[in-house]
């Protein structure tokens, strides 16, 4: 299982942040650690609320978060994570599983079905494309439901092959988390699911409301 920590850097003085989580183009070395957690959305937390915390006393600290014990491109040892990107992906419309809200998550979804959104949107653009997606999803009886992606900022690999005719490809392997977005949102009704005996709480924890 990956582990994330929140690493302190300092802050670029005319450096203007667009998120909570974002990075400066250029980063310095690492002056502190802030904590470590088992799970990404909890290290987001704590590294958005120390961000907006050190914006409000216009502090010069700027919380980052990594995945300890990996491979990255900036520093050794770590892979950055944040700033998040977000997507959104459709999935089949499970079985026997009716929403309570627009913004549920199926607690068995585990693989997307179907084209993943290549635009990259801010986490509340994602969340009123999702509602969107799915209202007309529920309007129109159809068989696709809609979440979103958190996708982290570093690959966990990256490959490049040249063929004969001098074309290259890359290919990047990045780690994504499906959010549950905080507040009205839960997992839907499963009472009618057939396989609702079955232990299926894959889901991880809720995603910050304000990235």
């Amino acid at each position: 299982m990956p582990k994330y920590q929140v690493l302190l850097i300092d802050k670029p003085e005319d450096w203007v942040p667009r998120t909570s989580d974002d990075l400066p183009l250029e980063i310095g070395d690492r002056t502190g650690e802030l904590g470590e957690f088992g799970e990404l959305f909890a290290a987001l937390r704590a590294a958005t609320q120390f961000n907006e915390q050190s914006q409000a006393r216009n502090e010069k600290r700027w919380a980052v978060v990594v995945e300890a014990d990996s491979v990255g491109k900036i520093w050794r040892g770590v892979r950055i994570c944040t700033p998040l990107e977000y997507k959104i992906a459709a999935i089949w419309w499970p079985m026997g599983w009716e929403p309570d809200s627009l913004l549920d998550v199926p607690r068995c979804v585990c693989k997307a079905q179907g084209t993943i959104q290549q635009e990259i949107m801010t986490y509340r653009r994602a969340l009123a494309v999702m509602e969107g997606l799915n209202r007309q999803a529920m309007d129109g009886a159809g068989n696709m439901w809609y979440v979103i992606l958190a996708v982290e900022h570093e690959p966990i690999s990256r490959t490049i092959a040249y063929d004969p005719a001098g074309l290259q490809t890359s290919t990047e392997v990045r780690r994504v988390h499906v959010v549950q977005p905080i507040g009205s949102a839960g997992f839907g009704d499963c009472t009618h699911c057939p396989a609702k005996s079955m232990d299926c709480t894959w889901m991880t924890e809720p995603c910050p409301p304000a990235v």
